[in-house]
């Protein structure tokens, strides 16, 4: 009755306010834009690293500049490919139809940031560079050259290039290449405990997995549950590396103490227990969910006390969420968006803090390693 009927925004409204969007990309919507026009700014500021459009720029403050002002660490990358490998054409026989003489094949396609894998169809004398929008890796001898199509022996012949069978992709990232990030990332893990330990660094280490779906984390089984191959590679590496003399200072914890899953949750019921589960979105209730629950345990991961030191998690750390002390991000999924890349090494960008939660600023310290 004091404000005279009138609403609460229409107060708003008149003060005609100066508008601050964090993370404007999520806010360009139709329905969302239209939110932020109902407040009547006189202007609005908006704030991320990643633009989805760019309005009128006032201010920059770039990769390299916080680098050079030593607002966020360094970046070191650690491939567990050689660049021969990395470069390799990806080529995967989807199916072969011999009535049609032709066959269905996954492979790359586009430049950049629009590059995708996508599904083609193919004859003989088809040029997969022409089929891929001219990417380099198919410049030469990808030309089918044979189609065969017989049951268990159904592949693809090219001018230069070895045959594909059907079953067998080539140039992806298979179970040996993500199963070599894992160890990589504990060895860098445990390396860094160690030179901290012994330079006298007391700041927690933390190391971040990003991966594609729960089940590679976590299998749930008709009687319970068990580890998934991620979490399965993880431990098997985690037992051998911390067995080596050189670790024996660190009095490191056991093995199934040491990692846990962030992810998404079915809540248990009277037929069936609290399970993880996939959330692809980064805009969904479950990753919500799941960022609320890293943000509870945020502080309670900077603890010396407590023994977790390897988080696995996905599309929830897309962004608005980080750990100062995150010093290892290991990419087990496989996005190809630039701005998902971007924000998924930001989360280990912050300066990291000590135990007594003041920041260091030593340049030697704050290194992120990605290990891709």
């Amino acid at each position: 009755e004091s404000m005279q009927w009138r609403r609460p925004i229409e107060f708003i409204q008149a003060s005609r306010p100066v508008v601050i969007v964090d993370e404007p990309q999520n806010m360009e919507s139709p329905p969302r834009a239209a939110a932020i026009d109902r407040l009547h700014p006189m202007c609005t500021l908006r704030y991320s690293a990643t633009h989805e459009r760019s309005y009128n720029r006032i201010y920059r403050l770039g990769p390299v500049e916080a680098h050079r002002l030593s607002l966020v660490k360094s970046i070191e990358v650690a491939s567990v490919l050689e660049d021969d490998n990395l470069n390799a054409a990806f080529i995967d026989v989807v199916s072969t139809d011999a009535r049609k003489s032709q066959a269905k094949l996954k492979i790359n396609v586009g430049h950049g940031s629009e590059g995708k894998q996508k599904t083609v169809t193919v004859k003989v004398g088809d040029d997969l560079f022409v089929k891929s929008e001219e990417r380099f890796e198919y410049r030469d001898g990808f030309i089918v050259d044979n189609i065969h199509f017989r049951d268990s022996d159904e592949q693809i012949e090219f001018t230069t290039q070895p045959p594909v069978w059907k079953g067998t992709p080539v140039g992806g990232f298979g179970d040996d290449v993500r199963r070599a990030q894992i160890r990589e990332t504990v060895r860098r893990h445990l390396d860094r405990e160690l030179r901290f330990h012994r330079n006298g660094v007391r700041a927690k280490v933390l190391s971040l997995f990003f991966l594609d779906k729960v089940a590679n984390y976590r299998i749930y089984t008709e009687t319970g549950h068990e580890l998934g191959p991620f979490a399965a590679w993880f431990e098997e590496v985690y037992v051998e590396l911390a067995a080596r003399p050189k670790y024996a200072a660190l009095n490191l914890e056991p093995a199934d103490g040491v990692h846990g899953g962030y992810f998404s949750r079915d809540k248990a019921t009277k037929k069936k227990p609290e399970m993880f589960k996939d959330s692809k979105t980064g805009e969904s209730k479950d990753d919500a969910e799941t960022y609320n629950l890293i943000m509870k345990e945020k502080e309670k991961l900077l603890s010396p006390e407590v023994p977790l030191r390897f988080v696995f998690s996905h599309s929830a750390l897309r962004e608005g969420w980080d750990n100062p002390n995150v010093f290892q991000i290991c990419t087990l999924n496989e996005s190809k968006s630039t701005d998902r890349k971007r924000q998924e090494i930001g989360r280990g960008l912050r300066l990291p803090v000590d135990h007594d939660g003041n920041r260091i600023r030593d340049r030697q310290v704050n290194r992120l390693t990605v290990v891709a």
